[in-house]
């Protein structure tokens, strides 16, 4: 009982925003309107859900209980055992697909966590599988088709459908890909990978004497691709985010996450005064600094030093000096308004076309948004709103 009511004072305090200088807003929404828009388009498939790396810094708890409670969404999709666990621990009950690779010694923990599906990504993964399975598995065989990083080469694959076959507890259920190269404008990669994929398909059925399956190969900017070959599931990770990846973008979705700091102190500067770790910066003028704590452990990149922005109402903050481990300091001087501790700045915006967006943010620091999202510090609260 103690450590029951110590769990929930925990918690409430925890839950207490004015307890938080850092936050993350899940826009409910913006998530609403991106399923709608993906079942609208894809309504032939089942639609599975991608949520590794922290559902894209987004937050593995909080969008995996939201999307627990859509119809629409018939499969999550994770990493990692430990992820799939986590979203069992936080009562997320539809079907995980684990991506990535389970260690042996934790393959018999599956059992437990009830409605898994398998990726088999190696002959050698199935020959452990088929020795050590004693419950009731499914598992969907990965091909590699021409991305040479996981996934069983074509040649294999007769001899993994036969070792898998040994096992009566195994099901198969169904066979996966990935294309290497779906957002690229040639479209001839692709082309050739879902050749193979045919190939994979005819061996399946022959060895596996079944129309039924559930077969995938199209992430979010591959489903470009779904009417071209057979398939029957889209994985969508980036796309349910806010991110269109595809060439012709045709999903028309909106962004989800936005990103909020308080401002920790307030200070003026005179011109000829240096700013920050290496002294980067000069003040070339009087001018007034307000300091938030972030930095590139909380997802900000060091790389925005002297060159990116935050927001405060309709005012773009520049970043001035180095981006520090937890703090970044922002050029106030235009503001008119007043400032005070704790007001809140705007980290990230939730919506494209603005300095702060995560698109223009991936573009200022030469990546994707897919790297300035993962690395979206899991200590900052996160709240769906």
């Amino acid at each position: 009982m103690y450590l029951l009511n110590l769990f929930r004072r925990a918690r409430k305090w925890f839950d207490d925003p004015s307890k938080h200088l850092l936050r993350i807003e899940l826009n409910r929404s913006a998530m609403e309107y991106n399923l709608s828009q993906l079942e609208k388009l894809f309504n032939k498939h089942y639609l599975a859900i991608v949520l590794k790396s922290n559902a894209y810094g987004h937050g593995l708890k909080e969008i995996g209980i939201f999307l627990n409670k859509r119809k629409e969404v018939d499969y999550l999709v994770v990493d990692s055992i430990i992820e799939a666990k986590s979203l069992r621990d936080n009562g997320v009950s539809k079907p995980i697909i684990i991506l990535g690779y389970v260690p042996r010694a934790a393959i018999i923990s599956l059992k437990k966590l009830g409605k898994i599906i398998f990726v088999i990504n190696s002959k050698e993964q199935a020959e452990i599988l088929q020795v050590l399975v004693d419950f009731k598995l499914r598992v969907h065989i990965k091909v590699d088709t021409g991305m040479n990083r996981q996934g069983i080469a074509i040649e294999e694959l007769e001899h993994v459908l036969k070792v898998l076959s040994f096992n009566k507890k195994i099901k198969i259920e169904g066979m996966l890909s990935h294309l290497a190269d779906a957002d690229g404008p040639s479209g001839l990669t692709t082309q050739d990978q879902i050749r193979k994929w045919r190939i994979a398909l005819d061996l399946y059925r022959h060895y596996n004497r079944s129309d039924k399956g559930v077969f995938h190969f199209a992430a979010t900017a591959g489903t470009r691709y779904v009417s071209t070959a057979e398939n029957n599931l889209v994985r969508v990770g980036i796309g349910f985010y806010g991110f269109d990846t595809t060439q012709d973008k045709q999903l028309h979705v909106k962004p989800v996450l936005s990103f909020w700091a308080k401002i920790v102190n307030l200070k003026n500067v005179k011109k000829g005064e240096k700013i920050g770790y290496g002294l980067t910066y000069t003040a070339t003028k009087d001018m007034k600094i307000a300091v938030v704590p972030c930095g590139y452990y909380e997802g900000i990149p060091r790389s925005l030093s002297n060159n990116g922005f935050m927001y405060y109402r309709e005012y773009a903050l520049p970043i001035v000096g180095i981006v520090s481990m937890n703090l970044a300091v922002l050029d106030v001087s235009e503001v008119i308004e007043p400032l005070h501790i704790e007001d809140e700045i705007e980290v990230y915006a939730g919506r494209s076309g603005k300095l702060n967006s995560i698109d223009h943010v991936a573009e200022v620091c030469g990546t994707i948004p897919y790297e300035i999202l993962a690395k979206l510090a899991p200590t900052i609260r996160r709240v769906v709103t």
